[in-house]
């Protein structure tokens, strides 16, 4: 009898512990997926106002203390960022349309990593001049005030 126990115990734990696992297994992937959901909006809203010129919210993803390399170029701060912004925005002839694709996020309670590749397409008179992909990570943090902001960013063209 005290064998009979034995045996619907052990089978009763591995039951709990798969079940655990199930569960961690769950809950992780949810977490991922949720990380994933809050960063594409992120992106996703500084994407819709780049496209609209928006110049406050193309500047507020940017830390006041961003530090950005992008290959071939002198390294940039807040102030050059949002400059070149405030200069294309300006022109006349020409529009900037930016899209992306996040691949991978990974962050804390405060700091974030995103893996996302950057489609830029620039138009002259309504016509196609160039077509850039550019590969890239962004390092954001989460203000004072819960908001997340870039403060820095590698990027390199890819095309």
């Amino acid at each position: 009898m005290f064998t009979k126990i034995s045996k619907v115990l052990k089978l009763r734990v591995r039951a709990c512990l798969i079940l655990l696992i199930f569960i961690i297994t769950n809950v992780h992937a949810a977490a991922v997926e949720n990380s994933h959901v809050i960063f594409d909006k992120i992106f996703h809203d500084w994407t819709d106002g780049f496209n609209q010129k928006d110049i406050v919210v193309s500047c507020g993803l940017f830390s006041k203390n961003v530090v950005a390399n992008y290959q071939g170029t002198p390294q940039k701060n807040y102030e050059t960022i949002c400059n070149g912004f405030k200069e294309i925005f300006g022109e006349k002839n020409r529009d900037y349309h930016y899209r992306y694709q996040l691949k991978n996020v990974y962050y804390t309670d405060n700091l974030a990593a995103a893996r996302i590749t950057w489609y830029l397409t620039i138009y002259e008179y309504g016509k196609v001049i160039s077509e850039v992909q550019d590969e890239g990570i962004d390092i954001l943090e989460k203000n004072n005030a819960g908001k997340w902001q870039i403060i820095n960013y590698i990027a390199f063209p890819e095309k």
